[in-house]
């Protein structure tokens, strides 16, 4: 049986703005317009941006469906710091596996670990991406709203998870929901290539003290770095 498993967290499709202008330019007349990448007049960086509207915390999850198990979320510096503990297997018909996935986000930098394969990856924060796609917009709504509405957010009601009131967003183009209280998604359903997953918070703790080791990896882990921002670079100029 084969089946399609689509990553709830994506990045957009880069839009490739200005071909139709370039096919028609002359060769003499491009080469007279200087190349240049938006990425290397400024190094965006998340040390003064407010992810959550908490500063520090934790969250566990139960997570039901097609994929069983647990999550146990902690977050510090107003979530420029987080470690998610997923701990589950996935079932869809005679196909069963189980991830022990440990994802960090230290500041600009994220980490994704399987941990009983003791290897993982480092790369940069999927949210520097979207300061570049913010950074020529005016915005007056906080920062975690901004990515909310960036990733094709659609508010469509208010409901108590856990209890506290949140907020319901739905992705259609993701076919998932979330419930979101002070920009911390305690609730999500999923629907995606036949897969139906939700997951959702069972406790929640508010302004502790979170060990600050639990932002790094763990000492026995191989950790491979991934520069995406060449490969994209790269898969750019091939386009053109």
């Amino acid at each position: 049986m084969t089946f399609r498993i689509l990553k709830i967290f994506t990045l957009p499709a880069y839009l490739l703005l200005l071909i139709t202008l370039i096919s028609c330019t002359s060769k003499e007349e491009k080469s007279k317009v200087p190349q240049t990448n938006s990425r290397s007049k400024e190094k965006l960086t998340l040390s003064d941006k407010k992810i959550f509207g908490l500063e520090s915390g934790a969250v566990f999850y139960d997570v039901k469906g097609d994929q069983v198990g647990t999550k146990k979320f902690y977050f510090a510096d107003w979530g420029r710091k987080q470690a998610e503990f997923s701990n589950t297997t996935i079932r869809v018909g005679k196909y069963k596996k189980h991830s022990n996935i440990l994802k960090i986000i230290n500041n600009d930098v994220q980490y994704v670990i399987d941990l009983d394969e003791k290897n993982g990856t480092k790369m940069e924060n999927p949210l520097i991406e979207k300061l570049y796609e913010l950074s020529n917009q005016i915005n007056y709504s906080e920062f975690g709203e901004q990515i909310i509405l960036i990733n094709g957010g659609i508010e469509i009601g208010k409901e108590i998870v856990a209890d506290r009131k949140c907020t319901i967003y739905d992705f259609p183009k993701r076919r998932s929901k979330s419930w979101v209280w002070n920009w911390i998604s305690l609730k999500t359903e999923s629907h995606s290539g036949g897969v139906d997953i939700v997951t959702v918070a069972a406790n929640i703790e508010e302004n502790i003290d979170v060990p600050d080791s639990l932002f790094s990896p763990p000492k026995d882990v191989l950790i491979t770095e991934i520069d995406f921002s060449r490969i994209k670079n790269r898969r750019e100029g091939e386009q053109f």
